[in-house]
Parts: structure tokens; sequence; C-alpha cells
């Protein structure tokens, strides 16, 4: 060999060796997108058991808020039906309200009212004379309230009393009844000169046709008429 040559590597290759398999090398990119692909299905097929859960419950609510609404709808008709029953029934029962109209009496002392307007109205029950009179027999409420002024209680040189009653008149008795009463002293109050006060009274009476009831009070100038609202008198069947 002559100097400054330059000679190409040997490798020698056994091609004679067999029995060992080849196994492909895996590659990682697909590995990785099949666990991508498992996870988005698990995620989906979660997704769709969520979406089926909610349903079914939203469903269950449905038909359990259908249920209460129905026997809530049914109550409240009950309710309302019944209330109306006792309207029409109250409705249909005599009653009466009279507001106090003049300073005159009648001739058994007994106080006058206006009995058609305004406030007052009459049902299955007359009035005369300054009574109300029973058409219908049965247990009535009565009740009349009275407002009392007295402008200068400086020229009262004493104290008197003054009365507030309910009567009753029957054609069974020749005497009329005392159904309640109030007695109440005024002008008793030394530190003014104006005296107001009211006196109400009220209880459950039975009434047969034809009697009739009455207010009377002592000291009638001292009574208040007004508007109507300060003295009136009534009654209604229970």
């Amino acid at each position: 060999m002559g100097d400054g040559v330059v000679y190409p590597s040997v490798f020698v290759v056994d091609g004679q060796q067999h029995g060992v398999p080849f196994v492909p090398p895996v590659r990682k990119k697909q590995r990785a997108c099949w666990n991508g692909q498992f996870l988005l299905t698990s995620l989906i097929i979660l997704a769709l058991l969520g979406m089926a859960t909610e349903g079914y419950f939203l469903i269950r609510f449905q038909k359990e808020l259908a249920k209460t609404t129905s026997q809530v709808g049914e109550e409240a008709g009950a309710i309302f039906e019944k209330s109306m029953q006792e309207r029409k029934l109250n409705a249909e029962k005599p009653a009466a309200h009279v507001i106090e109209a003049a300073f005159t009496t009648s001739r058994n002392g007994s106080l006058q009212w206006e009995h058609h307007k305004d406030l007052a109205f009459l049902r299955d029950m007359n009035y005369r004379d300054g009574s109300l009179v029973c058409i219908k027999p049965g247990y009535y409420y009565i009740y009349s309230k009275i407002q009392f002024m007295v402008q200068s209680c400086s020229q009262q040189s004493q104290k008197p009393f003054l009365t507030h009653g309910i009567y009753k008149k029957t054609p069974r008795y020749p005497q009329d009844t005392n159904l309640v009463v109030n007695i109440m002293a005024y002008c008793d109050r030394e530190d003014s000169d104006v005296w107001l006060d009211n006196s109400f009274l009220g209880g459950i009476f039975h009434l047969e046709e034809n009697e009739e009831v009455y207010v009377q009070v002592s000291h009638r100038q001292v009574v208040q008429i007004r508007d109507g609202t300060r003295s009136y008198f009534g009654s209604f069947m229970i």
C-alpha cells in the first residue's frame, strides 16, 4: 500500500441468523390519541347520564307540582264556595242600621232616626216612629252608639248623670222592657270646659214578630248627630 491512500471502512454483517421476531416500535402519538378518545367518550356518557337523571327528576317534580296544584285548587274552590254560601246566607238575614237625624223624639221618648239615606238601610225589618220592628223571629244582635258633648261645663251647678238605653216593646206585655242601659256622669272633668264622651251598648236578644226595639237618652240636647257616624242604632239576625 502506498502512503497517502484512504480506504473505506468495512463492516461485516452476518445474514445467517434466524428465529428473532421483528417488533415494530410503538408510536406514542397513536397511544395518546386513543387515550383522548376514551376520555371524551367517558365524558359524553357521563353527560348523557346526568341529562337523563335531571329529566327524570324534572318529570317527577312536574307530576308532584300538578298534583299539589290540583289539591290546592280544589281546597281553594271549596273555601270560596263556602264563603259565597255564607255571604248569601248572611245577605238573606234581616238587618237594619239607622243614623241620628234630628233632635226630636217620639211620643214614648225614643230617638228619631234616618233609615233610608247615606249609611242607613233596612232589610227585612221595618221602621216605625223611632223603633226597629221585627218581621222574622229569631236571635238578633242589637247595638247603639251615642256621642255626647257639652260646650260649657262651667255652667253646670252640679255633676248630673245621663242614661243611654235600648228598650223593647212587645204586644204581649203592657210595659216596655229594658234590654241594656248605661248610666254615666258628664261634665266631671274640672280642667276643661268642653266635655265629650261616647256610650256604646250591644247585646244578643230574642225578638218575636211585631216586637219593637228603640233607644232613649235622658239628655237629648247633648247628643251629637252630624254625619251619621257619631250616633247610630241597628240590629242583625245571628
